[in-house]
């Protein structure tokens, strides 16, 4: 696994402050989304499991630059893989972001496991965090290699979270078979790769 130390990403990528609230589920990992935005500007953004939409909201408020955001998730009845996971379905799905006009919000009975390629456009930053089950990580993941452009950034959130350990499962078994290509950012549980 390769592992960037957080001084060493910040220096890199410059300052990932931000104006407005964080996100309860994200905690420090939201400021590495926001360094990446500010040195890339993507112009579409794909997150699988928006939830409440908290890490949207503070992106857009962040980037003006953003001009489509796709957020995916399940409907409030949905059951999840991994009970733990169960109170993080959505009562309503994206409420935070529902009203930019820059947001479309993707909710299916079974979230992103009911897309395809084709029903999403093609991205330039993509934050994975949704269902995390080795087979959900592992779905969105090689839906997200299929729509990200070129140069562009995958992230997983909740790498080394014992809760959750299928994430990390997934994301070690990739990089044992194509060379350590997904990197962690100490002191946190997001990882990232870059689209070549």
């Amino acid at each position: 696994m390769c592992i960037i130390s957080r001084d060493t990403f910040f220096k890199i990528f410059g300052s990932g402050s931000f104006i407005g609230e964080g996100s309860g589920f994200m905690g420090s990992d939201l400021e590495p989304l926001i360094s990446f935005s500010r040195v890339f500007r993507p112009k579409t953004i794909v997150e699988i499991g928006i939830q409440r939409g908290m890490t949207a909201k503070c992106l857009l408020e962040n980037s003006p630059w953003i001009e489509k955001y796709i957020g995916i998730d399940v409907t409030p009845d949905h059951k999840t893989t991994l009970h733990i996971q169960q109170n993080e379905v959505p009562t309503i799905p994206g409420e935070c972001v529902k009203d930019d006009s820059r947001v479309e919000l993707i909710v299916r009975p079974h979230g992103s496991r009911e897309l395809q390629p084709a029903d999403l456009p093609k991205a330039d930053l993509i934050f994975i965090d949704g269902d995390h089950s080795e087979e959900g990580v592992l779905f969105d993941t090689n839906l997200a290699r299929q729509i990200i452009k070129k140069g562009g950034i995958i992230c997983w959130h909740d790498y080394g979270n014992h809760l959750v350990p299928g994430v990390q499962t997934v994301i070690d078994q990739l990089n044992i078979n194509e060379g350590d290509h997904i990197c962690l950012i100490e002191n946190g549980l997001l990882c990232f790769q870059f689209a070549i």
